[in-house]
């Protein structure tokens, strides 16, 4: 069959030759060459074709089969992918025939371009005794061998791998064979690999859906929750605009005064949602646990890089391994009791009396954060309401007497108030509100008094400690600048005081 079939594209071959030299005439050379380069891409396709749907056919369905993979774990048979190698191999045929006729290309264009030379001026540029037929004609022969070459090297191409599919395929019949008692044992231990990573996916995939239930409207405790933030918010946006309009009325001379602090509200509000929503997240944590399905993650991950590292499994742990079996039962009944709670929580029968436990110790945290967020609104009002007086003021007074009006807003602490702590960047707190009064008075901090430890106020605590030669031992090193030391509080407490 395969004489055949060589004798074909031998006769298919000539013929092709024959029509290459019968076209020059009808087509130019330069698109007799192209067409060439086309012909010899397809044949290199209609090649790995023939050989891609011998390989589907023959091998394709079994490289998912269970058999397959209990060969590569015994050692049998190599898991080297025999169709990347043919894809390989295929694409190195393509791109050495497409040097080779980059050389010929180039060489058609050189000849071409010479005969335009000898047809403008009647200068002849060939070689002594050469003409521009007889360069094509060269240009032709050679062209006609490296059609052979490619030609021959497609019919190996696809001879060598129609070999390698058949021994492939007769290695893959004689080992399962052999060891057919030793597959159906490796098998199965595979396939219940896959039923624990089918069942470990479901039980995720119930536990999004309860977070889900949880976080939305459908949950009856948490859309209570949502309620409640709705509620405070509106309280909180209905409090803050009774101080903005009665501080617009009370300082008319200040027309920019209401949309001032119509963005510190917006500010303000957004803060209080974005910690409250924080707060009711760690209340979803407290009554709902995940450290059991923690823990099986945990084993889950444990198994497989023991038993299976990256993702290839260990023949020897399948076949002579107790503790491999154990530890498959063990993880086996942990995804089932887990689930059974998991089903339990989505389906709402579980006692609320621990999440009731929860809310009761919650709304206190509540409470305090709105009395945070509005003292911090207060501030923040008192900040930008002296900003504009005193740009009003120095708007009043002649240029040579402005800076000596410039007023600092006042600094509103309990009585007996001291730093006490250090703060970390990003942190909230009213401490802070009063650090940065109190270096917007000194002259060190130009930002907004919101209550957050930012970068510029880190930067104003450092121009501070510098100004007061502070930066000695641990706060002196680079990685705590802006760390609020013993030395440093001691010192602000002073200037509290002034």
């Amino acid at each position: 069959m395969k004489r055949i079939i060589k004798s074909f594209f031998f006769f298919s071959f000539l013929l092709f030759g024959i029509s290459v030299f019968a076209s020059t005439s009808q087509k130019t050379f330069l698109e007799t060459i192209s067409q060439e380069k086309i012909t010899i891409e397809n044949m290199f396709d209609s090649s790995y074709n023939k050989v891609y749907q011998n390989f589907q056919t023959s091998v394709g369905g079994f490289l998912t089969s269970l058999n397959y993979q209990g060969l590569v774990c015994l050692g049998v048979i190599s898991d080297t992918s025999l169709l990347q190698q043919m894809q390989n191999d295929n694409k190195n045929l393509k791109i050495g025939f497409l040097n080779a006729y980059a050389t010929f290309y180039a060489d058609a264009l050189d000849i071409e371009q010479k005969q335009r030379i000898y047809q403008d001026t009647k200068v002849s540029l060939f070689p002594n005794g050469k003409t521009y037929e007889t360069e094509k004609t060269r240009i032709l022969t050679s062209l006609n061998q490296l059609i052979l070459n490619q030609k021959n090297l497609a019919t190996q191409f696809q001879s060598s791998y129609e070999n390698k599919i058949e021994k492939f395929v007769k290695d893959v019949k004689d080992y399962s064979e052999i060891n057919k008692d030793l597959l159906v044992t490796i098998g199965n231990n595979i396939q219940t690999i896959k039923n624990i990573d089918e069942q470990y996916k479901k039980l995720n995939s119930d536990l999004l859906n309860y977070q889900i239930q949880l976080a939305g409207s459908g949950n009856k405790f948490f859309s209570k929750l949502y309620v409640l933030k709705k509620a405070s918010l509106s309280g909180l946006d209905s409090t803050f605009q009774t101080i903005i309009n009665n501080e617009v009325k009370r300082n008319k001379i200040l027309p920019s005064l209401g949309l001032e602090l119509h963005q510190q509200k917006i500010y303000a509000l957004g803060l209080y949602e974005m910690q409250f929503d924080e707060k009711m997240n760690m209340l979803l944590n407290k009554w709902y646990d995940n450290k059991e399905f923690t823990q099986i993650t945990k084993n889950i991950q444990l198994f497989s890089s023991t038993y299976a590292p990256l993702g290839k499994v260990q023949c020897s742990s399948f076949v002579s391994s107790t503790g491999f079996l154990k530890e498959l039962a063990t993880i086996t009944n942990q995804i089932k009791n887990f689930s059974k709670t998991v089903s339990l929580q989505n389906s709402g029968t579980i006692n609320s009396v621990q999440f009731k436990d929860a809310i009761t110790k919650w709304i206190p945290l509540i409470i305090q954060l709105q009395k945070d967020i509005t003292s911090t609104f207060k501030n923040a009002v008192i900040q930008k309401k002296q900003v504009l007086l005193n740009d009003y003021k120095k708007q009043l007074l002649p240029t040579s007497d402005q800076t000596t009006l410039v007023e600092t807003p006042s600094i509103i602490v309990d009585q007996g108030f001291k730093f006490t702590q250090a703060f970390k960047k990003g942190q909230s707190h009213n401490d802070i509100t009063i650090l940065q009064q109190l270096l917007t008075k000194l002259g060190h901090y130009k930002g907004i008094i919101d209550g957050i430890y930012s970068a510029q106020t880190i930067e104003a605590l450092y121009q501070y400690q510098l100004s007061k030669n502070l930066l000695k031992g641990y706060e002196k090193k680079p990685q705590t600048r802006g760390w609020m030391g013993p030395s440093t509080r001691s010192e602000l407490n002073k200037d509290l005081l002034q």
